[in-house]
């Protein structure tokens, strides 16, 4: 049957949490009450547990002195203890009785554990356990001589000391009542029982089963041999009501004569099920970021990557063991947004989360776009310890977004820009002429012999000249300048950034609108289907143009449209095919 050290375990919680929590959370997750208490007595941190064990929330307890808990007569004798544990003087643990808020007195048995902060300087870590409901059971069995017994044996080490031919020599009350709990005989250490009686495995239970047992009963043997000096094994003894489990700790004492051995059982079944517990939601957390579909990574102050998930090595290319190498940084990063990653861990620091979309790169080379959005794990002070950063793979809707911008700006037959994109192309237009003097031209375009087309051959023939048409117009001006499909037949163009003078602008627009009047004018080869068979028709068509200059001066993009659709139907009451100027 083995007992614990809660200082040894304290350290074995800190150093499992700090894995991929940090304490904080850990802390916050403990089912014991903890607090961290800083040299001058005030508290730095405390859980929740340990708040309501003494009836506080953690704004009354946060920042005020410990002594608190306890009555005035003895909070300078507490302080001084505490502080003289922070200088190594001394241990600190044990059974209080201290004062809840409401004024109720309450017992708690606590541990202490010397912690560093980031400041370098030593807190006392404590872990506390409410046991005021087991001490007024205890009061309330004080009258009986029997149960002052089990008051001794309530002890949470359960201790007796053996000979060197494992004789009990001696065990105090609280391992006797467990020997009694368990079905022992008390008579038989009167009788100079042998400890080794106890222990031996059983030989009809598969030492496979329990294999804790037979390394006590073995390491016992080389103790009372004196080939060992001490050992400890933690090992379950369930009842049936509910599992249990102990540290049990053996040591030789060869300076005293003659040789003694002692054994301590200490209950560690507390600690034990925050162990589990932490180690269940540890693993349900790993699984929950392992299951995302975003990538999901945690970095250190350096920036060395501590953990990845699944996605992001979908999402990027590598492996998790290539992006947790040393030094591998971060491969998907490109080097020319450092700066802007820099800004974002600035405003981190500060204590605004993060969002931006950026584009990563992929093990292959490939581009992708992303929203990246960072926050991060501050210590005790405040510092940023870890930086976690989720990814997500915006492509699609990013390739969404532009279909949907298309499908708003863009006519879906020619991709020229529609009406209302033509509208802010004209205000444009008009806002660069008054920063630069410039005249600008519209040409309205329609096409002359378009219907007879689209009526004798169908409209899939009559969207393929269309087609070609906007191909033919893009042709004859620059990339400054704008095509758009105005609708059905008709296209407008606008030419921008012209001359300053009227005159060259005006030669310059005849200029450019008989290019395109003849490029029109050539003959269409266009396919069709007849009874099945593929064929290419002859087509000819021309255009009739209306033209306008306008000016940022004394212009509106209602009046240039109005004005250019003037002169493209004068174009077509003249006979067709020709290029008109409207005329101010």
């Amino acid at each position: 049957m083995p007992g614990v050290n809660m200082q040894d375990n304290a350290a074995r919680i800190r150093s499992l949490s700090t894995s991929l929590m940090c304490f904080d959370e850990v802390m916050q997750l403990s089912p014991l009450g903890m607090a961290v208490i800083n040299f001058d007595g005030t508290y730095e941190a405390v859980n929740d547990a340990y708040c309501k064990i003494y009836g506080y929330t953690q704004e009354n307890m946060q920042g005020k002195s410990f002594t608190m808990i306890f009555s005035p007569e003895v909070r300078t004798e507490i302080l001084e203890l505490h502080q003289r544990f922070l200088r190594s003087e001394t241990t600190l643990g044990g059974e209080w009785q201290v004062v809840r808020r409401d004024g109720t007195i309450v017992h708690v048995i606590s541990e202490s554990a010397m912690v560093t902060g980031s400041d370098n300087k030593q807190r006392r870590l404590v872990y506390v356990t409410d046991i005021t409901m087991r001490k007024n059971m205890e009061r309330e069995l004080e009258s009986s001589h029997l149960f002052l017994h089990s008051i001794l044996a309530g002890l949470n080490a359960q201790i007796c000391v053996l000979d060197e031919n494992g004789i009990v020599v001696l065990a105090n009350n609280s391992w006797m009542s467990f020997l009694i709990a368990n079905g022992g005989d008390p008579e038989r250490v009167i009788k100079q029982m042998n400890y080794l009686d106890l222990c031996r495995p059983n030989t009809k239970e598969p030492l496979a089963k329990n294999p804790q047992a037979g390394l006590f009963y073995v390491q016992l043997i080389e103790v009372l041999a004196g080939t060992r000096d001490y050992f400890e094994v933690e090992y379950p003894y369930h009842s049936k009501d509910e599992h249990r489990w102990f540290i049990a700790r053996v040591v030789r004492i060869k300076e005293m004569h003659p040789t003694r051995i002692i054994v301590s059982h200490d209950n560690v079944t507390a600690l034990k099920v925050m162990q589990e517990e932490l180690h269940d939601s540890l693993t349900f957390t790993r699984k929950l970021i392992n299951s995302m579909q975003d990538g999901f990574t945690v970095l250190d102050q350096s920036g060395k990557v501590l953990e990845v998930n699944p996605a992001l090595c979908n999402m990027t290319g590598f492996s998790s063991t290539e992006l947790l190498a040393r030094g591998a940084g971060l491969p998907y990063w490109c080097e020319e947004k450092n700066e802007t990653i820099a800004v974002l861990l600035d405003r981190l620091k500060h204590g605004t989360e993060g969002e931006i979309e950026i584009t990563l790169v992929r093990k292959n080379g490939s581009y992708f776009p992303a929203n990246m959005t960072l926050s991060c794990i501050n210590d005790e002070s405040g510092t940023p310890n870890y930086y976690i950063a989720t990814i997500k793979d915006i492509t699609e809707r990013k390739r969404m977004e532009n279909d949907v911008y298309r499908l708003a700006f863009y006519d879906p037959l020619t991709n020229l820009p529609n009406r209302r994109l033509l509208h802010d192309r004209i205000e444009q237009s008009i806002a660069a002429g008054k920063r630069s003097g410039n005249h600008a031209a519209l040409l309205m375009i329609d096409l002359d012999n378009f219907k007879p087309l689209n009526d004798n051959f169908g409209h899939d023939v009559g969207d393929l000249l269309l087609i070609e048409v906007a191909n033919r117009l893009k042709s004859c001006v620059r990339e400054i300048d704008t095509v758009a499909r105005f609708g059905g037949d008709e296209f407008v163009i606008i030419i921008s950034e012209l001359y300053t003078e009227k005159a060259t602008s005006k030669n310059q627009t005849q200029v450019i609108a008989e290019k395109i009047r003849n490029a029109i004018g050539s003959p269409y080869f266009l396919p069709v289907h007849y009874d099945g068979k593929a064929e290419h028709i002859e087509h000819h068509c021309s255009a009739s143009i209306g033209a306008v200059l306008f000016h940022a001066l004394h212009s509106s993009e209602s009046q240039i449209m109005k004005w250019a659709d003037q002169a493209m139907y004068k174009a077509k009451d003249d006979g067709r095919n020709l290029i008109r100027f409207y005329n101010e």
